[in-house]
């Protein structure tokens, strides 16, 4: 069973979200939003009086954005998407995708609106692309650093708002190394991310 998910649902006109709202709210995932129900888009409930923003209040696990027709900007009601492409929250763009403008930050795109709860659990749990190539990069100057070989493979992945880097087939690393490579992927994940709750690095020593 997929862990439960706190997810951002932005829509490009009001109601446009329902059913996706609805259909992950039955799977037992989290909905949160960036506007009030039956309130204007502005202001967004960061800066409305007695609200707060759903990014700063909690962990939010992986952003929606459905699309009820083709445009190449964002519209008003999706606001938040630019907000949560910012603290690197994964993100799924549903509905009328043709000519979106988030296909650089997408882990995910559905053409309709068939499949979003299945693509919102496998875009917050799978690797994060800049995450892990930074990580990786990290990694390899410090094996050089070392005058060792390639070898690991570095997946970072986001749980529960901090950072889990996963590195694979280290078996051939010494302590050592292991500590400043851990050293130097948590500086590098840190400089690119700013929000992120926490960083774990974990090595896999399995041949």
């Amino acid at each position: 069973m997929a862990a439960k998910l706190s997810v951002l649902v932005l829509e490009s006109q009001p109601g446009g979200a329902d059913r996706s709202r609805a259909e992950l709210e039955a799977r037992g995932h989290t909905v949160v939003g960036c506007h009030a129900p039956g309130r204007p888009v502005f202001p967004c409930d960061a800066i409305a009086a007695g609200r707060e923003c759903p990014l700063e209040a909690g962990v939010v696990d992986v952003a929606l954005v459905v699309r009820a027709r083709d445009a190449s900007q964002p519209t008003p009601r999706e606001d938040g998407a630019a907000c949560a492409i910012r603290r690197h929250v994964p993100l799924v763009v549903a509905g009328a995708t043709r000519w979106h403008p988030y296909a650089p930050y997408a882990g995910e795109t559905v053409d309709g609106v068939a499949g979003v709860v299945d693509a919102c659990e496998r875009t917050a749990t799978a690797p994060l692309p800049a995450h892990s190539a930074a990580a990786a990069r990290a990694l390899q100057e410090t094996l050089e650093r070392r005058g060792q070989a390639l070898g690991p493979e570095v997946s970072v992945l986001r749980r529960d708002g901090a950072l889990v880097v996963r590195v694979a087939h280290a078996h051939r690393l010494d302590a050592a190394t292991k500590g400043m490579a851990a050293v130097r992927m948590m500086a590098a994940l840190r400089s690119l991310d700013h929000d992120s709750r926490g960083i774990d690095v974990s090595f896999d020593d399995e041949v």
